[in-house]
């Protein structure tokens, strides 16, 4: 085996499913980020605009030779469920708005069919070998991650930017595709590569 074959199977990317947003909503969330870190709440890591992903499956370090089996069991679950749309409405967090670790955006819409393509995301790659996630799916959008417990002040300092942030319209997100992406953790921050794309509907394209 040559030291580059060598290398390439002990590769192993971060990798997650997920389903990607438009432009122009990445574009609205950088505003709706922008106005939460406007209110000086110091304990939030707030997300990249680019970061936000639909996410339908984490997987974490994948050997890369898993990818091809990875698509495939993708593609299964992607015949079985047709495009559908969901709308981006309301705001919250994690277990919830007094103690919160997680902050978020709501989905709204066809959310069932959200929940079914994810539950026979889960049943194919269970099958093709990669566990089942120990916690029920919950469809959201996260913008920011607590560290710590906030103090009184910042809580309604956060309150009071999740109403403004509540109040921005998002178009109709039209999904029909998946993706498998890569996640490269560099010195700016994480950037993210597109490996495979699977149509709702389809075949593996």
């Amino acid at each position: 085996m040559s030291q580059r074959n060598a290398q390439a199977e002990q590769r192993r990317p971060r990798l997650f499913i997920a389903a990607e947003l438009p432009a122009l909503v990445t574009e609205l969330l950088g505003e709706v980020i922008h106005h939460l870190r406007g209110q000086g709440v110091e304990g939030v890591r707030w997300v990249r605009p680019e970061g936000v992903h639909l996410t339908l499956k984490f997987l974490g370090e994948t050997p890369e030779e898993r990818l091809e089996a990875i698509a495939q069991a993708m593609a299964q679950a992607a015949v079985q469920t047709p495009p559908f749309a969901l709308n981006i409405q309301g705001v919250g967090a994690f277990p919830n708005l007094r103690a919160p670790q997680v902050v978020w955006l709501g989905l709204s819409g066809q959310v069932e069919v959200l929940k079914e393509l994810q539950s026979a995301l889960e049943q194919t790659l269970e099958q093709a070998g990669f566990p089942r996630e120990g916690r029920a799916f919950s469809p959201h959008l996260t913008l920011g991650r607590v560290n710590g417990r906030l103090t009184p002040g910042q809580l309604q300092a956060l309150s009071a930017g999740l109403k403004g942030a509540g109040a921005v319209e998002f178009p109709e997100v039209s999904v029909d595709a998946m993706s498998l992406i890569e996640s490269l953790l560099e010195r700016s921050g994480a950037r993210y590569v597109q490996r495979a794309v699977v149509r709702l509907g389809r075949e593996l394209a």
